[in-house]
């Protein structure tokens, strides 16, 4: 009796199920940020308007120099005098501008807080010559977050970041304070660090972590003033 043969078709295995999508609420998909005016802006602006005064300064006592060298009374003590004005003024006048002027954008461009799946990360913007910076700190690094302040009848609000891994302070951004220069309590931990931020903002930040963090926890509460 022949063996008989084979089919010319075979019966594919079943597929597996398709896997389920992922919620539009799930944390992979949230990306936030908050965005804050840096909190010495308006000193730095006072700063670039001295500044600016002080150059207009120079270019009279140079101004008046000259005049003085082209009227034929003019003597070598007047004209010692206004050039030794001339030479100071060009120290704190067009000197100051350099120097201001250099660190401007970096000092008055916008701040920020952006979260993700990923971690934390302190920017600051773009702005003229300043190309922009950002700290990213994973969430596995945050053992804690939470808003402090400080000052009497004038509070100041921070934004407190303690961390389980070292930092260096070229690692944080230029514009966090330490517990120490803010006159804070330290806790036992690798790294602490502030960024200030506005009152208006600071629950802002804060909701925005908690909502993107796969802890919330992380978030801790300050009691509210009394």
């Amino acid at each position: 009796m022949a063996t008989p043969e084979p089919p010319d078709f075979f019966t594919a295995p079943p597929s597996a199920p398709p896997e389920p999508a992922q919620s539009p609420g799930s944390v992979s998909h949230l990306r936030r940020y908050v965005s804050l005016r840096g909190p010495n802006t308006r000193m730095w602006m006072t700063a670039a308007y001295f500044s600016a005064a002080l150059t207009v300064g120079f270019l009279v006592v140079l101004g008046s120099l000259f005049w003085h060298v082209l009227r034929e009374e003019a003597t070598v003590g007047s004209v010692s005098l206004w050039a030794s004005a001339a030479l100071v003024m060009l120290f704190v006048g067009p000197g100051s501008n350099v120097y201001v002027l250099r660190g401007l954008p970096q000092r008055i461009t916008r701040q920020g807080v952006s979260a993700d799946s990923d971690g934390v990360t302190v920017l600051q913007e773009r702005k003229w010559w300043f190309p922009g910076e950002g700290t990213f700190i994973a969430w596995e690094e945050i053992r804690r977050i939470r808003e402090v302040h400080t000052g009497g009848r004038r509070l100041t609000y921070f934004i407190e970041f303690v961390l389980d891994t070292h930092r260096t302070g070229a690692e944080l951004p230029n514009w966090a304070e330490d517990a120490e220069s803010l006159g804070l309590e330290a806790v036992d931990a690798p790294t602490q660090f502030y960024v200030q931020v506005p009152k208006e903002l600071k629950e802002r930040i804060l909701r925005m972590v908690e909502r993107t963090a796969p802890l919330p926890s992380v978030v801790e509460r300050t009691p509210p003033l009394r």
